[in-house]
C-alpha cells in the first residue's frame, strides 16, 4: 500500500468539543453573534453543534452561549465544517428557539446599517429583531399558514375600490410602470430580473380630507399584492397608521401591524407572522423597517422627515436609510409619499437614484386649498390677540359669512407650547430680544440655545440684558387660551382641543372649531372646510429649521378640501419662504433649492456628518486624524453633549465633554465611519479614553 492509499484510508480527525460531547454530522460549527453592547466584540465566534443540537441550531437561531464566565444570547449566522480556534471548542449552552430570526438578507442589512453609522451589527440587530415572546411565537405556529392566492385576490377586490376619477397623471403613470414590473418579475424565473421604479410623489390634498396619500398608497400596494409580492409600508405615528388600518379593506387579513407600542406579546406575534409568510404586507412606524418579508416587491415610505423614524438607541439610525439599503439589496420597488419635499429625498432625486412623479401647476392649483397670508404691520410673533383675519376665516367656514368658501370644520394649529410665545427673563420678566436686530428670541429650551429667526443670530446661553439672570421661561395663551378666546368668540358652536396629554388621532363626530397643537392635528371625514395656521414657533438655530417649519405647516393645511371644493387655508407667518412655499403650494422648488444651496456649500445632504463626543484630548485626537487621513471638513468643536433631540441641555447628561462635528462627502463617506466604528472598538479594548460616535444627526448643524 502507497503512501497515497494511506493518505486516503486515514481517518479525518474529528472535531473536540469541551465536555466530551460528540458533535454533529453535518457542519459543527457555529458561528455566533453576540448581544453584547462592547464595541470590540462585534465580530463572530466560533462555538460546537452537538448532535442533540443539529436540527435545532439552524441559521438565524436565537442561543445562548458562555463567554467569558457569563450566559450571553446569540444568533446564529453560519454553520461550517471549520473553525480557526485550536484544541476544544465550547458548544452552544442552548437553543432558545429553531425559528431563523436573523436570516442571511436581515443579516446582510444590519451590518450594512452598522457599518453607514459607525455601529455595532448587535447594537442594529436589537433595533430590528423584537424580544421572544414565547406564547405569541407557539399561537402563530399553530395558525394556518398564509394563502398568496387569496391574499391576490383581496388586492385586487381593494385596488378597484380605490381608485380615484380626479388624480394627477403623475400617479397613473407610476402605477401602471409599477405593476407592469411586479407582473413582471412574478412571473419571471430570472434571477437577474431589474429592480422596480423608484419615485417620489409630493400628494396633494385632492377631494378626501388630507387622505389621498393613503389611497394612492393602497392602490399600489394592491397591485404589488396582486401579482404575487410583498410590501412594506411605513408611516411616523399611531395617527397615520390608523388611517390606513380603516381603509385596509379585504387586505387586513392578510396585512400584519408592527410598532413601538404594541406589547411584547402582540409585536413578536405579528413578527413571526411575517417571517413565515402568513402576511402579505407589514404596515408599521420605523419599528416595522427590518420586517423580514420575503419577495418584497414595493417598499413605501410616508413623511420621511419626520422626525419619529429616528432610532432613539444607539446608533441613532434613521429609518429612510434602512428601506434605502433594503431596495438595494433586494431589488424592490420603492415610494416615497409625503405632503412636502424634503431636501434629502431631493438629493436623491437629484443624483438621478430616485424619480419624481411631477404635478401640472393646474393640477395643484385644483388639488391644493387657496392659501393666503394677511396684511400686518407687525411681526406675527408680537400680537398678543388674534387678528381679524383669523376671525374672517372662521365666520365664513361656519356659515356666518356671505362667501363662496366652503362650509365645515375649521382647524386651528397653534405651537406647542402656544399661540404667539414669548421668551422671557424668569427673574425681571423682562423679554428676551436679538442685540442684532431687536426681534424676539426663540430657544429650543427655557436653557436655550438661543436663536433670532429674522436675522440668524444664535448662542447657546444668554444672560438678561436687565438683570444678568441666565434663567428664562416661555409666556404664550397657550392651547388652552385659544380654545377659551375662540368658545366665547363663537357660542354656540363646538369648540374641541387636541394636544398635550390628550391628542385625538380622528375624530367621528367632528367639532366646528378644532383647536390644535402642532403635529396633534386629527383627521375628519370629508376635510377641514379651513384652517389657521397660528403656528409661529421657529423650530431653533438648526440647518433643517425651515425645512420643519414648512413641513409642520403643510401638515396642517394638507387636510384641509381642495380649492375646487371652497377650501382656505389663512397663513401667519413672518418666513418668506414658509409664505411663498404653501402660497404657490410648490415645496419641490424650495427643496431643490435648498439641496442646490447645501451642496455647494458642504453641507448634507451632500455631505455625511460625524459627532465625535468624549474627553477633550481624545476627541482632538480623533478629529485630527479624520482631517488628516481622509479630508475630512471640521464644522465645529463645541463644549458639551451632541445638540440633538435626545440629548438636550438640561438633561442629565456630562457636560464636561465636547463634541466635534466633522463632515465628509457623501460619496466617501463610507470610509469615515468605518474609520470611526474601528476606532472606538479599538479604545474599548485597550480600555483608553472612550468616546461616542453618531453619523448623520439632523440637528448636528
Amino acid at each position: 500500500m502507497d503512501d497515497a492509499q494511506l493518505f486516503t484510508d486515514a481517518e479525518e480527525p474529528r472535531l473536540r468539543i469541551r465536555g466530551g460531547a460528540q458533535p454533529a454530522a453535518d457542519r459543527p460549527v457555529a458561528r455566533v453573534l453576540l448581544e453584547s453592547p462592547l464595541p470590540h466584540l462585534d465580530r463572530l465566534f466560533d462555538y460546537a453543534v452537538t448532535e442533540e443540537q443539529e436540527a435545532e441550531a439552524v441559521v438565524g437561531a436565537r442561543v445562548r452561549v458562555r463567554f467569558s464566565g457569563r450566559r450571553l444570547s446569540g444568533f446564529i449566522v453560519q454553520r461550517t465544517d471549520t473553525t480557526d480556534v485550536d484544541g476544544e471548542l465550547a458548544p452552544l449552552a442552548s437553543v432558545v428557539s429553531p425559528l431563523p430570526v436573523l436570516g442571511e438578507q436581515l443579516y446582510g442589512l444590519c451590518t450594512a446599517v452598522a457599518a453607514r453609522f459607525a455601529g455595532t451589527t448587535a447594537d442594529v440587530v436589537r433595533l430590528g429583531v423584537p424580544a421572544r415572546h414565547a406564547r405569541g411565537e407557539k399561537s402563530v405556529l399553530k395558525s394556518a399558514p398564509g394563502d398568496p392566492a387569496l391574499a391576490a385576490e383581496a388586492a385586487r377586490a381593494v385596488s378597484e375600490s380605490t381608485q380615484a376619477d380626479t388624480a394627477p397623471a403623475a400617479e397613473a403613470d407610476f402605477l401602471a410602470a409599477l405593476h407592469s414590473w411586479a407582473e413582471n418579475a412574478g412571473s419571471s424565473e430570472s434571477s437577474e430580473f431589474p429592480p422596480g421604479p423608484r419615485g417620489a410623489y409630493t400628494v396633494l390634498p385632492g377631494d378626501s380630507g388630507g387622505l389621498d396619500w393613503v389611497r394612492f398608497g393602497l392602490e399600489a400596494a394592491a397591485g404589488v399584492i396582486a401579482a404575487g409580492r410583498t410590501v412594506l409600508w411605513l408611516v411616523p405615528d399611531y395617527r397615520e397608521l390608523e388611517a390606513v388600518k380603516r381603509r385596509l379593506g379585504r387586505l387586513a387579513e392578510f396585512t400584519s401591524v408592527l410598532s413601538a407600542d404594541q406589547g411584547p406579546e402582540a409585536r413578536w406575534a405579528a413578527w413571526v407572522r411575517v417571517l413565515t409568510g402568513r402576511s402579505r404586507m407589514v404596515l408599521g412606524t420605523q419599528a416595522a423597517a427590518f420586517a423580514p418579508l420575503q419577495d418584497l416587491g414595493l417598499i413605501q415610505m410616508f413623511d420621511d422627515g419626520n422626525d419619529s423614524y429616528l432610532f432613539g438607541r444607539a446608533p441613532y439610525v434613521h429609518a429612510r436609510f434602512v428601506l434605502q439599503e433594503r431596495v438595494r439589496q433586494s431589488g424592490a420597488a420603492l415610494l416615497f409619499v409625503d405632503r412636502t419635499r424634503t431636501v434629502d429625498v431631493q438629493f436623491l432625486i437629484d443624483s438621478g437614484w430616485v424619480g419624481q412623479l411631477q404635478t401640472s401647476r393646474q393640477e395643484r392649483r385644483d388639488g391644493a386649498p387657496v392659501v393666503f397670508c394677511p396684511q400686518t404691520q407687525r411681526s406675527v410673533s408680537d400680537l398678543t390677540q388674534l387678528p381679524d383675519a383669523v376671525f374672517s376665516v372662521i365666520r365664513a367656514a361656519l356659515g356666518r359669512a356671505k362667501s363662496d368658501a366652503a362650509v365645515g370644520p375649521v382647524l386651528v394649529q397653534v405651537p406647542r407650547t402656544g399661540y404667539s410665545t414669548f421668551l422671557t427673563c424668569a427673574a425681571c420678566r423682562s423679554p428676551a430680544l436679538c442685540p442684532s436686530c431687536e426681534a424676539p428670541l426663540s430657544a429650543a429650551g427655557p436653557e436655550g440655545p438661543f436663536a433670532c429667526s429674522r436675522c440668524g443670530w444664535h448662542i447657546e446661553h444668554l444672560s438678561c440684558r436687565s438683570c444678568r439672570s441666565r434663567r428664562f421661561s416661555f409666556h404664550s395663551a397657550g392651547l388652552d387660551g385659544i380654545h377659551a378666546q375662540l368658545g366665547r368668540a363663537f357660542p354656540g358652536f363646538s369648540v374641541v382641543r387636541s394636544g398635550g396629554s390628550r391628542v385625538f388621532s380622528r375624530l367621528d363626530d367632528p367639532a366646528d372649531i378644532v383647536v390644535a397643537s402642532t403635529g396633534a392635528e386629527p383627521y375628519v371625514d370629508g376635510g377641514y372646510a379651513a384652517a389657521v395656521l397660528l403656528d409661529t414657533l421657529w423650530p431653533g438655530p438648526v440647518l433643517r429649521a425651515t425645512d420643519r417649519a414648512i413641513a409642520r405647516r403643510m401638515r396642517a393645511a394638507g387636510m384641509v378640501r381642495s380649492s375646487r371644493a371652497g377650501g382656505r387655508v389663512l397663513i401667519l407667518d413672518d418666513d418668506p419662504d414658509v409664505v411663498r412655499t404653501l402660497t404657490r403650494w410648490d415645496p419641490d422648488v424650495y427643496a431643490a433649492a435648498e439641496a442646490a444651496d447645501r451642496t455647494q456649500a458642504g453641507f448634507p445632504p451632500a455631505w455625511r456628518t460625524a459627532e465625535v463626543t468624549g474627553a477633550r484630548s481624545a476627541v482632538e485626537d480623533v478629529s485630527e486624524a479624520c482631517c488628516d487621513q481622509f479630508g475630512a471638513r471640521l464644522y465645529e468643536l463645541r463644549d458639551g453633549p451632541p445638540r440633538s433631540r435626545f440629548t438636550r441641555p438640561g438633561d442629565d447628561v456630562d457636560e464636561s465633554v465636547v463634541t466635534a462635528v466633522i463632515g465628509i462627502p457623501a460619496a466617501t463617506g463610507n470610509t469615515l465611519s468605518e474609520h470611526l466604528a474601528a476606532e472606538t472598538a479599538a479604545r474599548s479594548m485597550r480600555g483608553d479614553a472612550q468616546i461616542r460616535v453618531r453619523m448623520d444627526d439632523p440637528d448636528a448643524l
